[in-house]
């Protein structure tokens, strides 16, 4: 799952990641020079907003929605996106960054902190995704209840999938269109998952 702008959907397993990987804000063809006084907006909305913590550290716990117990060995994964314009004068984001973690023994996590450059004024908020074998999202519990999650304290309810349709369904929706390389323990946990389910593994090795 990803926390912030929806789910993740998944092109194609076997196909290659491009270093630059770009994704389109799907707008509606618009004047360049309109299109340049949009970007500069925003790029002032996200000046404006940086008392937020946009890029770490990012803590939390997952635990299991029915037993309370912890799940360790879960990959946590944070992206962050850049806001450009591309040569046509469209608004785009272009991949900047991406930092994983590991649930330990009592399911808590914590992802390093991210340097940004002060005139990188573009680098989006990170988005935290979390993945773990047999298990979805059930709630992100946050302390105080207005606090910012994975900033403030963040437990992570999990639901136990009960079928192999969840779980075939579910899995289906990594990973996210990042390279590779830049997600390692992520891919680890899916093709656990997908070993589970009979499936091959994807991931680095199925571009050599």
């Amino acid at each position: 799952m990803r926390h912030g702008t929806g789910q993740w959907d998944l092109d194609g397993l076997s196909r290659p990641i491009s270093p630059k990987v770009r994704r389109s804000t799907q707008l509606k063809p618009v004047v360049p020079v309109i299109s340049l006084v949009a970007l500069l907006l925003a790029l002032a909305a996200c000046a404006a907003v940086r008392a937020r913590e946009n890029w770490g550290p990012f803590r939390g716990q997952l635990v299991d929605v029915e037993t309370g117990q912890p799940i360790a060995g879960a990959a946590i994964l944070v992206v962050w996106w850049e806001a450009i314009l591309s040569p046509t004068g469209h608004p785009t984001e272009e991949f900047y960054e991406a930092r994983e973690s590991v649930t330990d023994a009592e399911g808590r996590f914590e992802v390093p902190r991210l340097s940004v450059p002060f005139w990188k004024l573009g680098i989006q908020a990170g988005q935290v995704s979390y993945f773990a074998p047999g298990y979805a999202p059930h709630a992100e519990l946050v302390t105080p209840p207005d606090g910012q999650p994975f900033v403030d304290p963040t437990v992570v309810q999990m639901r136990r999938l009960t079928t192999r349709e969840e779980r075939v369904e579910y899995q289906g929706r990594f990973p996210p269109s990042i390279p590779f390389e830049k997600m390692p323990n992520l891919l680890r946990a899916l093709n656990e998952e997908r070993r589970r389910l009979g499936f091959g593994p994807f991931g680095v090795e199925k571009q050599k």
